[in-house]
């Protein structure tokens, strides 16, 4: 996709390609066609299975008197604000801002600098290559604020002008930007090592901190989870920093198979946690307050034909549903381009803006506006069901599930412990969702004795929310 290597060198794309060969050597990856969407069911079931008589063996629990964490309020649907698409970007295009908005982005990345590098009297303006340079950052800053988004900024390719950056929104203009990342972006593969990096993050962090102490300030925006320069990063900087970013997308040059690229996703939960592991070890008695985000994320960093498509929404799901498991906040890469249509060409009969597959992989989380966010508490969820994922919440109570085989139905039976009876309101996504389409109400399941079941689509994304007229005593 061409937008993904947009503000990229050629260097840059040429190193995560050989970085994406060394992972898979001696791997052997089966391209599926598309066409495998529309291949012939094994067998069909009815869309909702009510209990008669003997209820069906229960395959997924969801426990809510077993919280496994309270999630970030950034963590579900963040995005990088690409500020591509000239001449309609999220400063002038209602739309764009609409579709955000309704989504419920918490949280956007935007890299803004100097208009002559080093003069803090100079214009501030977006800093990626071929971004729309008319706006000044200030206005980037407003409009990421005005559809409820909290900014993060960077200056990659400047980062001496970070503390006039943060003089400029947080002391002159009292235009507050609270989080902050400090240092070159992807600094693995633009020429700085472990130990240089972090020195230097060392001295833009002191020099921000000067001028506003509130501010929170992360690195070391890698492009890949290496733990060896991130364990550097820590030993060097592990006092000061605030938050921890790293970046990673599922593939590029190699399309890979429907498994491999589930993997890719669960590898961030995997990566999350050993990340909190080494904070603990190195900096114990500032891990609590060290947080990590994915600060890109995606299923593509150069574009394939999944894209797009019944896959890339279970995929995300899945990926989403990962990095709130280990207790991370998702930044996805980007809004313009991935989360929307950039021009409409990308798909038949698209139009500029146009909702994408990724955007309601997030949905399925956020509600779009249609149904109640996912909760504030992620509580303890299982399933024995082959190719399917749970994740719950509290505070309310949404259920997510995911079908991630690409042709067999699932039959769920979903056991509630704390909520005896009540509703389960149905929303999906599935095989026969276009691009664009919204998730779909299929009515409600009634809540009997704790436990209701239903039927999973291949390639499904589910979210059940709960509405309880009678709850009881939760079992530990």
């Amino acid at each position: 996709m061409n937008y993904l290597l947009q503000g990229c060198h050629m260097k840059e794309t040429q190193t995560r390609i050989t970085h994406e060969a060394n992972q898979n050597a001696g791997a052997g990856y089966m391209l599926r066609r598309i066409g495998t969407f529309l291949r012939p069911l094994a067998f069909a079931v009815p869309m909702a299975l009510f209990a008669a008589g003997s209820p069906a063996a229960e395959n997924i629990s969801v426990n809510y008197a077993s919280v496994v964490r309270t999630l970030d309020p950034l963590a579900v649907g963040g995005a990088d604000e690409s500020a591509y698409g000239a001449p309609y970007v999220l400063v002038n295009d209602t739309l764009q801002q609409n579709r955000l908005q309704l989504l419920g982005v918490p949280y956007m990345r935007i890299n803004l600098k100097y208009s002559t590098p080093g003069n803090p009297n100079s214009r501030i303006v977006c800093g990626a290559a071929g971004c729309d340079s008319r706006w000044s950052g200030d206005d980037w800053v407003n409009h990421i604020k005005a559809i409820g988004a909290e900014p993060v900024v960077e200056d990659p390719t400047n980062p001496s002008d970070l503390p006039n950056l943060v003089k400029h929104f947080n002391v002159d203009t009292n235009n507050v930007v609270h989080r902050w990342l400090g240092g070159i972006n992807e600094p693995n593969i633009h020429g700085q090592n472990a130990a240089t990096y972090s020195a230097a993050f060392n001295v833009t962090y002191d020099a921000m901190k000067k001028v506003d102490q509130t501010i929170l300030i992360g690195g070391p925006t890698i492009a890949w989870y290496d733990s060896g320069y991130l364990q550097t990063f820590l030993n060097v900087s592990g006092s000061r920093v605030d938050f921890l970013d790293f970046h990673g997308y599922a593939q590029g040059s190699t399309q890979h198979s429907y498994g491999v690229l589930f993997g890719k996703a669960q590898a961030y939960e995997t990566d999350i946690l050993d990340l909190y592991k080494r904070i603990q070890a190195t900096v114990p008695s500032r891990a609590s307050a060290i947080s990590i985000e994915v600060g890109e994320w995606d299923l593509d960093y150069i574009g394939h034909l999944l894209q797009y498509t019944p896959f890339e929404t279970a995929w995300g799901a899945s990926a989403m549903g990962h990095i709130l498991k280990a207790g991370g906040i998702g930044m996805l890469y980007a809004d313009k381009g991935n989360l929307l249509l950039k021009t409409g060409a990308e798909v038949p009969n698209g139009k500029m803006d146009d909702p994408t597959s990724m955007y309601h992989a997030l949905g399925m989380y956020t509600g779009e506006g249609l149904f109640p966010r996912f909760g504030t508490k992620l509580v303890q969820s299982t399933t024995s069901l082959p190719n399917v994922e749970v994740y719950a919440s509290d505070n309310p109570k949404n259920i997510v599930v995911i079908n991630k085989d690409p042709s067999l139905y699932q039959a769920a039976s979903i056991a509630l412990n704390g909520v005896d009876a009540g509703t389960a309101v149905v929303w999906r996504r599935d095989q026969s969702s276009s691009s664009s389409a919204n998730p779909v109400n299929l009515g409600s399941v009634n809540i009997v004795n704790g436990t209701f079941s239903y039927s999973l689509p291949p390639f499904s994304v589910t979210t059940f929310v709960i509405e309880p007229s009678s709850t009881s005593a939760t079992k530990p």
